[in-house]
């Protein structure tokens, strides 16, 4: 019995010892997030997507910022705001909005030789009702939107390759 025990421990420390913390081990160990370029008519979203890049990534303990094994470059490609419910009696008048943001992201490796992805699309949505201060509340809901992205553009660098 005393021979199974010790069987099953081996296998059990066996198995565990490959465990790394935050998942497998990405293709780089160094990023560098070049500044955000912004071609949309929404000043000051590059500020807080990169801001929200260096966040999700500072969190990752399998990636060290700076300069390095790859470079993220990124660009915020398109803002919407779509109307879709109406006042009742005004029907140029909208009670809710969807705004969108997507951002275009590319990311290269070994100096630019590799590259892990190239245009990748990555976008978030969400729905405002005006409250009276439309501009605010867009203003208020950009940062979420940005940490949704820069989420879905880390688990898209770090997944195994």
């Amino acid at each position: 019995m005393r021979n199974w025990l010790l069987v099953g421990a081996a296998m059990l420390l066996a198995g565990c010892s490959g465990y790394q913390a935050g998942g497998p081990r990405p293709a780089f160990r160094s990023l560098e997030i070049a500044p955000v370029r912004n071609a949309t008519s929404r000043t000051g979203t590059h500020a807080v997507l990169h801001g929200k890049l260096n966040d999700a990534f500072a969190g990752d303990p399998r990636v060290r910022l700076g300069a390095g094994d790859a470079v993220l470059t990124t660009e915020v490609t398109d803002y919407r705001r779509v109307g879709f419910t109406t006042k009742p009696g005004d029907a140029f008048a909208f009670n809710s909005f969807r705004v969108t943001f997507e951002v275009r992201a590319t990311l290269t490796a070994e100096g630019g030789a590799r590259t892990l992805f190239k245009d990748r699309v990555f976008a978030a949505a969400a729905t405002l009702q005006n409250a009276g201060d439309p501009v605010a509340e867009e203003l208020s809901v950009a940062p979420m939107l940005f940490a949704d992205i820069a989420s879905q553009i880390r688990q898209a660098a770090t997944t195994a390759w």
